[in-house]
C-alpha cells in the first residue's frame, strides 16, 4: 500500500497504486475502442488491405499482357511460362531465345532474395520503398528506345514483379499473389470445397475474395491489352499512375497510424503524470 494524499485519492486516505494503474489502462483501452482505433490490427495491416491487393492484382494482369505483347511473348510476372520456353529453346538449339528467357528468371530470383533481406531489416517501410521502386522502373521503361534489347526490359519488369510478390504476400491475413492466378485459384477452390462440405461461411467469404482478385487480374489483362493497342510500349505509364494511387493510400494510412500512436503515447504519459501527482 502507498500513502496518497486525500486530494488525489478522491477523499480516501489509502488506495492501492497497482489498482489505479490498472484502472487507467482500462480507461485508455475503452477510449480507443470507442474511437474505433486499434493500435495493432494484426488482421488488416496497411499492406494487406483489400483495396491495396485489388489494385496490385489489376497492375499484375496489366503488366503480364504488356510484356507479352510488347516484348517477344515473354511473361515477366510468372516464370513458369518462361521456364517452359527455356526448355523448348534449349532443345531447338535456339540459344538467343534461351538467353532471352533465362535472364528474366534470374532477375526474378534476385528480386526475391533482395526483398526478403529488406523485409527483415526495414520492416513496414519496405512496402513504400517497393512502390517507389516500381514507379521509377516503369517510368524509365516507358521512355526507352524501341531498339533497345528486349531482354533488358523484360528482366527489369521481372525484377520489379518479384519484389512486389515478395513484399505484398497477404490480403487481410490470407496468403495470395498479385502477379499470377494459379495459387489464388487453388485457394479459392479449396475454400469453396470447405464451404460445400462443412457450410463454413468464413470459407465462402475467403473464396469470394480470391475470386475477386482473379477477376480483377483478368480485367487488368484486358485493360492492358486495350492500352497497348492505343499507346504501344508507353502504355506502361498507366501502371505508374495506379502505383502512385497505391503509394498515396499507404502513406496516408501510415501517417494516420503514426498520429494515433503518438496520441496514445501522450495519453499514457499524461496518465502516468496524474498517478505520480
Amino acid at each position: 500500500m502507498v500513502r496518497i494524499p486525500a486530494c488525489h485519492a478522491g477523499g480516501r486516505g489509502f488506495e492501492p497504486r497497482p489498482f489505479r494503474h490498472f484502472s487507467l489502462y482500462l480507461l485508455s483501452k475503452s477510449m480507443l475502442h470507442l474511437s474505433g482505433f486499434r493500435l495493432s490490427d494484426k488482421n488488416t495491416p496497411i499492406h494487406e488491405k483489400v483495396e491495396i491487393g485489388l489494385l496490385l492484382a489489376l497492375v499484375g494482369g496489366f503488366l503480364d499482357v504488356y510484356s507479352f505483347l510488347c516484348y517477344d511473348g515473354v511473361f515477366a510476372n510468372a516464370q513458369t511460362g518462361n521456364m517452359v520456353l527455356l526448355g523448348v529453346s534449349l532443345i531447338d538449339g535456339d540459344y538467343i531465345n534461351f538467353f532471352q528467357y533465362l535472364v528474366p528468371i534470374l532477375a526474378f530470383s534476385l528480386g526475391i532474395l533482395i526483398t526478403d533481406f529488406l523485409v527483415k531489416y526495414l520492416s513496414g517501410y519496405v512496402f513504400i520503398g517497393v512502390l517507389i521502386t516500381e514507379i521509377i522502373i516503369l517510368f524509365i521503361i516507358a521512355f526507352l528506345p524501341k531498339n533497345i534489347p528486349h531482354v533488358i526490359v523484360t528482366s527489369a519488369i521481372s525484377f520489379m514483379c518479384s519484389i512486389q510478390i515478395g513484399s505484398f504476400r497477404k490480403i487481410c491475413g490470407a496468403p495470395y499473389t498479385s502477379t499470377m492466378c494459379t495459387g489464388n485459384l487453388r485457394s479459392a477452390m479449396e475454400l469453396l470445397f470447405a464451404y460445400l462440405t462443412q457450410r463454413e461461411i468464413g470459407s465462402l467469404k475467403l473464396c469470394l475474395r480470391y475470386l475477386t482478385i482473379i477477376i480483377t487480374f483478368c480485367l487488368g489483362a484486358a485493360f492492358g491489352a486495350f492500352c497497348v493497342q492505343i499507346w504501344d510500349h508507353k502504355a506502361v505509364l498507366v501502371c505508374c499512375i495506379l502505383f502512385s494511387i497505391l503509394l498515396i493510400f499507404m502513406i496516408r494510412d501510415l501517417i494516420f497510424i503514426r498520429k494515433k500512436q503518438q496520441q496514445l503515447r501522450d495519453f499514457i504519459d499524461d496518465a502516468k503524470q496524474q498517478v505520480i501527482k
